[in-house]
């Protein structure tokens, strides 16, 4: 199923450096309020286990792929142009 690879390495994001207490509790009490709820403990939602991708059609052929390892793991801009240009 799309989301269940797992990860080689992790992700190149980069945390928040500057958030003042308030703004961290900001941010936590957001994250906590949008993440999905399970109907049973122990269990995920199915839209958590579906990431996204980045893909690129030419007519009905497929000539880019990417599925999203983690949410916000896209490809580079240029994968993109080069899949669609060349």
């Amino acid at each position: 199923m799309l989301g269940e690879k797992k990860l080689e390495s992790p992700p190149k994001f980069k945390p928040p450096r500057s958030l003042s207490f308030q703004q961290w509790f900001q941010y936590f009490a957001n994250v906590a309020s949008l993440a999905p709820k399970p109907s049973k403990p122990g269990e995920f939602p199915q839209g958590v286990k579906v990431l996204g991708g980045t893909y690129v059609l030419d007519g009905r052929t497929i000539v880019f792929a990417h599925e999203d390892e983690v949410p916000g793991a896209t490809p580079e801009i240029a994968q993109i142009v080069n899949a669609c240009c060349s």
